[in-house]
């Protein structure tokens, strides 16, 4: 709310700083003939109209008509609205000049046709229109007008184009927020059941290892929970998260070996988007029957440098159609329009499948 007031005494400065200059190039024009107290007086009483045909124009007829896109109103209104400028011009003005009374010690270049205040002609309302000296000057001030109309026009025109510009990008990133929190929800409550899964699966054995994995489970749920909120964390918390999740699904059978991790060439401190590489990872042991230990494997790296982050998995594809997790899943389309969401136009997706291997790589551009 104190923005806003912030913001609109900002508006009102700038509409009066405009004004006033506007209204003291007009007092220089006229000084030349009058003297200063009767310029600035004539200078405000013919601003009058002008800036009432401004403020009519921007806050009544183009809100309520043009952008309506009722054209035809529109044209009528601004019609009627400099007819009542000429109106203005023709019959109340004069009666205004000549109540102020001609300047002292005025007198106009023979040939130059007085003006009626001047005359003192009763019939002056009738025989004024045909006086070229009022012509030039209903002229000019008509031109003021046009001016001020097509200004005003633009300026608030411009205004509402922008302010609909806002309005469209902070709602593309709250349906970009909205959409990226929907992805996470996909993906976090299956990795919760898959560890969930393989910690029963010990308290079952009353394996010695229980302790170990539980700590193992709160680790990965803390980052879920609270990292995860955040857009961007640590590589290292996300490798550690990596290094959990293999180690609860090797729980499944002690025979699982055949999963090689290479971290070496990673930085920990890199920051990235968070759960960007699980999916790949689930997809793989979802994939690659790891429990066969003779044909079963999975290769996991992660290395980076100051610009770019490269992510490699590969795992082994049996013989026959496999598909260990028939409950949940993030799915590839998933995953890359996620990536389209986090990193548009600054990553390089490349999955490739053969008869044998699955293998997906996945490069990075940091953020600098």
């Amino acid at each position: 709310m104190k923005l806003k007031s912030i913001k609109n005494k900002y508006n009102l400065l700038i509409h009066l700083i405009f004004w006033g200059g506007y209204l003291a190039l007009s007092v220089f024009v006229f000084s030349g003939r009058e003297d200063v107290e009767r310029a600035l007086l004539i200078g405000s009483i013919l601003i009058v109209p002008q800036v009432a045909v401004a403020y009519i124009n921007m806050e009544l007829l183009i809100p309520r008509y043009f952008i309506k896109k009722q054209y035809w109103s529109y044209l009528l209104l601004v019609v009627l609205c400099f007819a009542g400028f000429f109106l203005f011009y023709e019959f109340v003005l004069p009666v205004i000049f000549e109540y102020i009374g001609p300047p002292r010690g005025s007198d106009r270049p023979q040939g130059t046709e007085r003006p009626q205040w001047m005359k003192g002609n009763p019939d002056r309302v009738n025989r004024q229109f045909f006086n070229p000296f009022r012509r030039m000057r209903l002229m000019y001030s008509f031109t003021q007008m046009l001016a001020i109309y097509f200004l005003s026009t633009a300026f608030k025109t411009s205004q509402i184009a922008l302010k609909r510009e806002k309005e469209a990008s902070e709602l593309k990133s709250e349906n970009l927020n909205s959409e990226l929190k929907f992805l996470r929800s996909q993906i976090n409550p299956h990795f919760l059941f898959n560890a969930l899964n393989n910690i029963y699966s010990l308290s079952v054995i009353k394996s010695e290892k229980t302790p170990d994995n539980i700590l193992k489970l709160s680790d990965m749920l803390r980052y879920i929970i609270y990292d995860c909120n955040e857009d961007r964390v640590l590589l290292e918390k996300e490798m550690s998260y990596i290094r959990n999740y293999v180690d609860l699904q090797k729980l499944k059978d002690d025979k699982i070996t055949n999963i090689d991790i290479s971290f070496e060439n990673a930085n920990g401190n890199t920051m990235i988007a968070p759960m960007i590489f699980i999916p790949f990872i689930e997809n793989s042991f979802k994939h690659s029957k790891i429990e066969d230990v003779l044909n079963g494997w999975i290769r996991i790296k992660i290395e980076n440098d100051e610009s770019k982050l490269r992510f490699h998995v590969e795992n082994s594809l049996p013989a026959q159609g496999f598909t260990k997790d028939k409950v949940g899943g993030v799915g590839l389309e998933n995953v890359k329009r996620r990536l389209q969401l986090l990193y548009p136009g600054t990553h390089t997706l490349n999955i490739e499948t053969t008869e044998k291997e699955f293998r997906v790589n996945l490069e990075l551009e940091l953020d600098a």
